[in-house]
């Protein structure tokens, strides 16, 4: 099966799941899939078979913290250390369509801003030539910025997700980084 057919069925095999096996099987998703560098395919397959032993389990009347441990962290740390991590090849093919679409996106900015805000408010200038190596190195310092920005987004996501259980304290986490960000 493919990531996106795979993602899909555990979808709708998770709505079969009470409120405290769906919480605790979405605990380890999360952990699971903010694991950048395992391949997609294999983390989606486990996922899988983990809500097919968490549905077994269930019919039969047990949690899955009677399952799996009391603790989502460890047996989600204990998951993905197994988990085939991903090549060169597969990662350049993986994060190449999000560093590109940004780079379009300063391209298209800089198509739009530069001449609204030159004639809109003064600021400013147009100029008839375009240097290629200076957009290529702003979109190359975006990306790379984006880049880093996702990267401890998701580790912040990861990681709070198992020891910051206080909702005000875990927005004010994320807003910080889209300030920084920002």
């Amino acid at each position: 099966m493919k990531t996106k057919e795979l993602i899909k069925l555990n979808n709708e095999k998770r709505e079969k799941l009470t409120d405290e096996n769906l919480k605790y099987y979405e605990e380890v998703l999360l952990y699971i899939r903010t694991s950048f560098r395992k391949k997609e395919v294999e983390s989606e397959e486990i996922l899988a078979e983990l809500l097919d032993h968490l549905l077994d389990a269930q019919k039969n009347g047990k949690t899955a913290k009677e399952i799996f441990g009391a603790s989502p962290t460890e047996y989600a740390k204990e998951i993905t250390e197994e988990l085939p991590t991903m090549n060169l090849k597969e990662k350049l093919l993986f994060f190449a369509p999000s560093a590109l679409f940004l780079f379009a996106g300063v391209l298209l900015v800089n198509a739009i801003f530069t001449p609204l805000l030159n004639y809109a408010l003064n600021i400013g200038e147009i100029k008839d030539t375009i240097y290629l190596g200076s957009i290529i190195v702003e979109g190359l310092l975006i990306t790379l910025v984006s880049a880093v920005f996702l990267y401890l987004l998701m580790k912040s996501v990861r990681d709070s997700n198992f020891n910051i259980k206080n909702k005000v304290i875990k927005f004010l986490v994320y807003w910080l980084f889209s300030m920084l960000y920002i």
